[in-house]
């Protein structure tokens, strides 16, 4: 089992990686983008980087949102995301 840095660095990776070789007008919006940028938001926060994964989410949520409507199926593991992050936020506050 990886841990989430390694998970952050591997998934960065593999963003970096999509968004390079897609030639679409917004490659940062296509599903397996989205699906990264998920990943992504959430590993971030486990590593307890929570501002950082705030931002990620909040803008991940938006894009989505504008890009496919707030009913789409490529949102729905968005809005988990946002739960997780926020989840791990009050459990760092209670701990801390």
């Amino acid at each position: 089992m990886s841990t989430p840095q390694q998970r952050v660095h591997d998934t960065t990776r593999r963003l970096l990686e999509l968004l390079a070789s897609d030639d679409s007008h917004t490659p940062a919006l296509i599903p397996e983008a989205i699906r990264l940028r998920t990943e992504l938001a959430v590993a971030t926060a486990e590593t307890g980087h929570l501002e950082d994964a705030f931002v990620q989410v909040d803008e991940l949520l938006k894009d989505s949102q504008r890009e496919y409507g707030p009913d789409h199926e490529l949102v729905g593991p968005v809005r988990d995301a946002v739960s997780r992050v926020e989840t791990l936020a009050r459990r760092a506050l209670d701990e801390g």
